[in-house]
């Protein structure tokens, strides 16, 4: 669903040819969203088959194959719209893989959890700071699209911040020995 909206939210543009559409999604949401751009064509294909993009003309360069451009219909505006209200309105419960690892994590030695625990955030501080570079890099071509993607990464940079901070109250916890139950004090 991700990467039909995409395509069709670049198509409200102008139209694209599917490599020109593959490298422009890759370039302005990259960092920010888990589209899968091996699946761009296949979803370009179903969305043509539907009816929601068609061929608007086929090109061709020197001994290169001929690029089909394709632009976006009527009833890919309404499916566009759809989409987006699905997108936005749909709630989906985040469910974080790390914390069974927490929960389990004072059967460790403290050592090798605090180990862990500096290594998870050194990793999530060279996310953030990737990510910084690259706000740096959508506000500087901001004027040619809207400002939404800087918006974008702006939350993803919020909450590897959230985060950051979390493990680093974790790692306060564990150190001062205040986070888990001695072994004989728990039940389980």
């Amino acid at each position: 669903m991700s990467v039909q909206l995409a395509i069709l939210g670049f198509l409200q543009e102008r139209n694209y040819h599917g490599y020109e559409l593959k490298k422009t999604i890759a370039r302005l949401m990259g960092m920010w969203t888990d589209i899968k751009f091996g699946s761009l064509y296949h979803a370009l294909g179903c969305l043509e088959k539907a009816g929601f993009v068609c061929k608007v003309e086929t090109s061709a360069a020197g001994n290169r194959p001929a690029r089909a451009v394709y632009g976006i219909t009527d009833n890919g505006r309404a499916e566009f719209a759809r989409l987006v209200e699905d997108n936005i309105l749909t709630l989906r419960r985040v469910y974080l893989k790390d914390d069974i690892g927490v929960y389990f994590g004072g059967r460790l030695d403290r050592r090798k959890f605090t180990a862990i625990l500096k290594h998870k955030i050194a990793r999530l501080e060279d996310v953030a700071a990737e990510l910084k570079k690259h706000r740096a890099y959508l506000e500087s071509i901001v004027a040619e699209r809207s400002r939404a993607p800087v918006f974008l990464i702006n939350r993803h940079i919020m909450h590897l911040e959230a985060e950051i901070g979390w493990f680093n109250d974790l790692k306060k916890s564990l150190t001062e020995g205040s986070l888990y139950l001695k072994k004989s004090e728990r039940n389980v």
